[in-house]
């Protein structure tokens, strides 16, 4: 709602009151702003990853955070979110493709055995997200630590320094009191401690000033008509200008207490008393209040309420009779909610079950229901401390400016009384925004390149199998097997013979089959797909700064990596394999004949009792996948129907269950696969999934057919790239049953990843894991939103105590 303002006139300060607001004045503003934004909604995308720092062969754990509006509500537009990991030389890495569900979805990325020490950026932005400035894709640093050279910090042998002053409001106007904000950096932009002194044109020194923070600080200065200021920095030999002092012009002060903003504004033009002035305070396109400002006296103050106004950064906004913007301000206004995180006792064995219980309230003591995630770290094993970058501070501070903040949380640590100040220190240097008026105010639209993406576009046309004629009026039917229960889809061709199938959520590892009919029911067709999903994306520009981190304890979080490595080597057999089988097949034949078994043989589910390698296999022209057991496996028995094959293994009188690429599907599917897609066939026999015959394709087993030769064929197989990544469950051993594998150190640094968590009716969530050896030390490190829109975030340690 937009607040009715009456502002009380300050007579001691000899100024004019502010007027309520004149809704036929202000009126085109507002609605230019909320054109924009219900025409343009802006897409945020946050990921909590589940630490920091990696050394190479580890994964960094993320959930996806999709927001789109005003009020951060899970995005029901894009279901596409591109995550990709640089290096600092932007260099790509990897690059998934996530799904987004109702705004949430998760994955993870592996960072290479090879990947050097350094400084890496995580990108998230969805295809919408590109129609913007690009600055305002998320980004987050992550460490990677490879060397265990000995700690070093690094010198920065480029000691050049940019210094930029802020006035608040945006100009320096002769005969106006105003603060001037500045932010120091030195060559490498990483914000630096600087003292200063400020002298105008006759070479008299008017103040002085020192940082306060991360490079920045501010001064408070009485601008003269006719006047040049110039700054010199302590210890340089550089002289720095002033912005250009303007002779008339207006001035703002905001003054930011509990509850409330006391705003000052203050003119110094010839017609003041001509002019009907209005200001706006908007969040994120929201208004809050409009007002009516008279500043024939050249002044006029007021306090406004922010008890309503939305958490985030806020701008007050003056604007003339033409609607021309005059001066602008940015404010955080914070809004917390009650969260709390508890164990269900003070300390715990090893390996004994930890319960965390979590509870989100408001201020009156009203529950939240929402979605978060959870990462729980030993912190003698990690190089982490708190986390610097939550959904907190990336929905309300980062993504809403365009420079790079270093260390937003310090901003909101409630231990620190400086915190405060520095935000607002923070609002002041930081002057690009998202909204830009002049872009709002025109009549100019965006250039819409990029569409929402919600899932993928399959086209193509549909011709007779030995000629050119397209099929109008054709059937294309497509399968994947991959999915539960099978899709299957169909799509009548125009009188051109195209066909499209309209966002199909494909993971990475699905295959897709196409069968084509002519209006008359005839196969005897062939297909041209016309394009796969594509891999490029925008150009790696990065706010991020990529300085130098002197990263401590690097052997000790190397050694303890080590020490995992050989604990999975030890009992992981798969390892094992993987790392043993060159030298293996070097040394001894029939050792290698044995691992090459065992690997055919090995799936999700456990070992098979017999495998069919169809990589080996010839077929004839007329062979498919059935007539393939018939050769290769004598304890399955094929039994060809009109009414549909089936399939028995051993002397089971019930068919067995058929999984592709471990998603269920039906024989019917599987026999029209052609062989030269599937990598092999395993009969598994054991308690956890009974009897089943597992297929795996050559995608799934990394022997992908060429998908260009499967382009123009009849009933062709099609193994979509750069699709949807496939989600992965985090490790998390139970203990409550004594098991064999129980047998295996364990060593976690990552005592729990958990995602999609979601808060019941009460605002509570029940969490359970199980402790490892040795934590001593751990640390909660909880994110989320509600279902209104609201970030949160819980950051807490415990001493647990270690194994008794």
């Amino acid at each position: 709602m937009v607040k009715r303002i009456i502002f009380i006139a300050a007579i001691y300060f000899g100024c004019s009151s502010v007027y309520g607001q004149e809704k036929t004045k202000i009126k085109f503003i507002q609605e230019k702003l909320e054109t924009f934004r219900q025409e343009y909604p802006h897409e945020k995308v946050y990921l909590h990853t589940d630490r920091k720092y990696y050394a190479p062969g580890e994964s960094i754990w993320f959930q996806s955070y999709l927001v789109a509006g005003s009020l951060h509500e899970p995005s029901p537009f894009s279901a596409n979110v591109y995550v990709e990991l640089y290096s600092e030389t932007d260099s790509l890495v990897e690059k998934k493709l996530i799904f987004s569900k109702s705004g949430f979805g998760e994955g993870t990325i592996d960072i290479p055995q090879k990947l050097t020490d350094g400084n890496y950026v995580l990108r998230a932005y969805t295809n919408w997200m590109r129609n913007f400035d690009q600055s305002f894709f998320f980004e987050k640093p992550i460490v990677v630590v490879a060397s265990e050279e000995k700690d070093s910090t690094v010198l920065i042998t480029n000691n050049k320094i940019d210094i930029q002053f802020f006035p608040e409001g945006g100009n320096l106007v002769s005969g106006i009191p105003t603060k001037v904000g500045f932010k120091a950096i030195n060559g490498s932009g990483k914000g630096i401690a600087v003292e200063g002194e400020v002298y105008n044109s006759t070479g008299a020194k008017i103040t002085s000033f020192s940082t306060e923070h991360d490079g920045m600080g501010l001064f408070t200065m009485l601008p003269q008509k006719g006047e040049f200021y110039s700054v010199k920095i302590a210890g340089r030999n550089e002289t720095y200008s002033l912005p250009k002092l303007e002779n008339e012009g207006y001035g703002i002060q905001v003054i930011q207490r509990p509850s409330q903003l006391r705003l000052i504004f203050r003119a110094n033009i010839s017609n003041s008393s001509k002019i009907r002035f209005k200001a706006l305070i908007h969040t994120r396109g929201l208004v809050s209040h409009t007002i009516e400002v008279d500043l024939s006296k050249g002044e006029a103050l007021g306090v406004i309420s922010t008890e309503e106004m939305p958490a985030g950064i806020s701008h007050v906004t003056l604007f003339d009779e033409n609607d021309r913007p005059l001066l602008e301000r940015l404010v955080f206004i914070e809004r917390p909610i009650e969260a709390s995180l508890a164990l269900d006792k003070n300390s715990y064995k090893a390996r004994e079950k930890l319960t965390t219980i979590i509870k989100l309230t408001d201020t009156n003591g009203d529950p939240f229901s929402g979605v978060m995630s959870m990462s729980v770290l030993d912190m003698d094993k990690v190089i982490d401390g708190s986390p610097e970058q939550t959904i907190y501070s990336e929905l309300l501070l980062n993504s809403d400016l365009k420079g790079y903040i270093d260390n937003p949380m310090y901003y909101f640590n409630t231990e620190n009384p400086e915190a405060k100040k520095h935000l607002d220190l923070v609002m002041m240097t930081h002057g690009w925004s998202r909204f830009s008026w002049q872009k709002i105010l025109s009549n100019d639209d965006y250039d819409l390149k990029f569409p929402v993406e919600q899932g993928f576009n399959l086209t193509g046309t549909l011709y007779e199998k030995f000629g050119k004629k397209e099929e109008a009026d054709g059937k294309v039917t497509l399968m994947s097997g991959n999915s539960f229960p099978a899709l299957i889809l169909e799509s009548s061709t125009d009188d051109q013979g195209r066909f499209v199938f309209e966002n199909l959520m494909i993971n990475n590892s699905d295959n897709i089959l196409l069968k084509g009919k002519t209006e008359k029911g005839k196969d005897n067709v062939r297909f041209e797909i016309d394009s796969f999903p594509k891999k490029e994306g925008p150009k790696a520009e990065f706010k991020t700064f990529f300085g130098v981190e002197e990263v401590r304890e690097k052997d000790k979080f190397l050694e303890q990596k080590k020490v995992r490595d050989q604990i999975e080597r030890a009992f992981n057999p798969d390892s094992m394999y993987t790392d043993l089988g060159t030298f293996v097949v070097e040394g001894d034949k029939k050792k290698a004949e044995i691992l090459d078994r065992i690997r055919l043989e090995t799936t999700d589910y456990g070992r098979g009792t017999s495998a069919f390698d169809f990589t080996k296999w010839k077929p004839d022209g007329n062979s498919n996948i059935l007539y393939a057991f018939l050769q290769g496996f004598r304890r399955v028995r094929v039994e060809l129907r009109a009414s549909g094959d089936r399939i028995y293994i051993g002397g089971s009188k019930t068919p067995a269950p058929t999984l592709l690429d471990g998603y269920p599907t039906d024989i019917a599917f599987i026999s029209s696969l052609p062989p030269e897609t599937i990598s092999r066939a395993v009969v598994i026999e054991n308690m956890l999934v009974g009897t089943v015959l597992a297929f795996y394709t050559r995608r799934k087993d990394g022997l992908p057919p060429s998908p260009e030769s499967l382009l123009k064929s009849n009933n062709i197989v099609l193994d979509f790239p750069n699709t949807y990544d496939q989600p992965r469950e985090f490790y998390a051993p139970k203990y409550d049953v004594q098991k064999p594998e129980d047998a295996k150190p364990d060593k976690r640094a990552v005592l729990h990843w958990q995602t999609m968590i979601e808060l019941d009716e009460n605002g509570e969530a029940i969490i359970e894991f199980y402790n490892s050896d040795d934590a001593k030390q751990i640390m909660f490190d909880v994110q989320g939103l509600t279902n209104s829109g609201i970030p949160f975030f819980i950051n807490k340690s415990y001493t647990i105590g270690g194994k008794n």
